[in-house]
């Protein structure tokens, strides 16, 4: 994964930026073959000057969707 370094907040141009891991209820799932559901945990690059959640991402999202499901998947439009 491309690492993104972010340095201010978009809001409020506050520089105390923090990494959280989203409620253990929360991620970010995909249905790739029928009822079987890929799920990996959502992360989130908050501001703690104004609370703003800048940056909303999962670590390993090739476990959501592989290249090469994703290259046999546009073969077929």
């Amino acid at each position: 994964m491309k690492e993104v370094k972010i340095e201010k907040c978009p809001f409020c141009g506050g520089e105390d930026l923090i990494e959280t891991r989203v409620s253990a209820y929360s991620g970010v799932s995909i249905n790739r073959r029928g009822d079987i559901w890929h799920d990996q945990p959502l992360f989130a690059t908050v501001c703690r000057d104004c609370g703003s959640v800048v940056r909303s991402y999962c670590l390993d999202p090739e476990k959501l969707f592989p290249k090469k499901e994703r290259k046999n998947q546009q073969d077929k439009l």
